[in-house]
């Protein structure tokens, strides 16, 4: 396939070197990660009271949504008016929903399900942090790079995520977001505490991320990178 192949496009920098590593010559392989639509998503200030935390993702093991919850319980015991609210779908929603009950979390964790993208980006307006800690299962499944971490910071949302293979790339530590190691929930938990409590450095992260999207990641700009590539195919 490496051999036939004219380019090899990869979504994230750590899958470019797997890649490499796999038997594809280093010239055939091309970054380029998804791009978002950033006229879609606002970056109006949100209201200081606001302690709404949001996940977005499938619930399946790669994203690991049982940790997000176990790190937020750590929050809520500082913060107990924080909230959780999870979007998506998937084979650990139900285990999700005993973990919650088992830790007496109901008011504090809302799982809304599915929901349309459209509905998706107006529960993002309504948050002051994303999370996510993706991580490596044993199955070898990992993320490429993960759109609602970019859909996230171009709605003005700074990031709690892990160092897991494109989102370190979707993600500026200390900068646009906070990135921990696969599995450590102590962390996770501290920094969304701190951008809870800190309602202006949130703002001040969430103001870096959207002009880091727009400018790395947007839609307009991955295609215009994929036509590049297929040109040069062509010659």
């Amino acid at each position: 396939m490496f051999a036939y192949a004219s380019a090899i496009i990869a979504v994230s920098r750590h899958m470019t070197e797997q890649l490499i590593k796999l038997g594809a010559p280093r010239e055939k392989v091309f970054y380029n990660a998804y791009g978002v639509d950033t006229t879609k998503f606002g970056h109006g200030c949100r209201p200081a009271s606001n302690k709404q935390v949001l996940a977005v993702g499938r619930f399946v093991e790669k994203k690991a949504p049982y940790l997000t919850i176990l790190a937020f319980v750590k929050v809520l015991k500082r913060l107990p008016e924080a909230k959780l609210v999870m979007v998506g779908a998937g084979e650990l929603h139900d285990t999700c929903c005993q973990l919650i009950k088992s830790l007496h979390m109901e008011h504090a964790v809302d799982l809304k399900g599915a929901m349309n993208h459209d509905q998706a980006v107006s529960v993002m307006q309504e948050s002051r942090v994303f999370v996510q800690h993706s991580l490596v299962p044993k199955s070898g499944d990992a993320e490429g790079a993960p759109v609602a971490i970019m859909e996230a910071g171009a709605s003005g949302l700074p990031v709690v995520s892990t160092r897991h293979t494109g989102i370190v790339d979707a993600v500026i530590e200390g900068q646009t977001g906070f990135l921990v190691n696969e599995g450590d929930i102590d962390s996770m938990a501290e920094y969304i505490y701190l951008l809870l409590s800190d309602p202006a450095r949130a703002a001040q992260m969430g103001k870096r991320a959207r002009g880091y999207i727009t400018q790395k990641f947007s839609l307009e700009g991955s295609i215009k990178s994929l036509r590049d590539i297929l040109e040069k195919c062509s010659l």
